[in-house]
């Protein structure tokens, strides 16, 4: 295996800073410098990888989305049937809040910012549609659709699932009752069922 050169190592520890920094704080209170000084670089050697912080959140993002979209299709592609499949999905996510709450707070600033900023709103694009594939192609919603309402196609579906999922679990991380709240979680698997 070839090694790291020092340009790449350096390139990883920023990024990996910034990730820690930005699921932590958010990207509106982070700024490079702080980024620098916690990565232990100059504010110019940070500035030469990543022109500013929206080229550096970009990526930071990136490297998210391939967490979030490798994760989600291992999570479904663990159990061979359709209605464990979808009891994996909630169960990633009752994880995701439980575990790793500042991915999913990345990935709730990530969708704000998308709002205002059309580079993160076409990432943001991007990764709702690769999310929307995954479930779709992994929970055979096909017969799921048929039997609730035939004029809707399995990616409308699939939109449904992963909407559910995901604003469930941005009410749960924002409210108080974070242990009764999975019972939301709990709800969207029997419905969806």
């Amino acid at each position: 295996m070839p090694q790291k050169t020092d340009k790449e190592n350096t390139s990883g520890k920023i990024l990996t800073t910034a990730f820690l920094c930005l699921s932590s704080r958010g990207y509106a209170n982070v700024s490079m410098r702080n980024i620098a000084d916690e990565a232990g670089v100059a504010l110019s050697q940070l500035t030469y990888y990543y022109k500013n912080k929206e080229t550096l959140f970009s990526e930071v993002i990136r490297m998210m989305m391939e967490q979030y979209q490798n994760e989600i299709e291992a999570t479904l592609k663990s159990t061979a049937h359709a209605k464990d499949k979808l009891s994996s999905l909630v169960r990633y996510f009752k994880e995701l809040i439980k575990e790793n709450p500042n991915l999913l707070r990345l990935f709730v600033d990530f969708t704000a910012q998308s709002l205002w900023i059309p580079s993160f709103r076409e990432q943001l694009k991007g990764l709702f549609d690769a999310i929307t594939e995954i479930i779709e192609k992994n929970l055979s919603v096909h017969t799921a659709i048929e039997k609730i309402r035939p004029e809707y196609s399995p990616k409308c579906m699939a939109k449904l699932i992963f909407g559910a999922l995901f604003g469930t679990s941005i009410q749960i991380i924002l409210g108080s009752d974070r242990d009764g709240a999975f019972e939301s979680l709990n709800l969207a698997e029997s419905l969806l069922n």
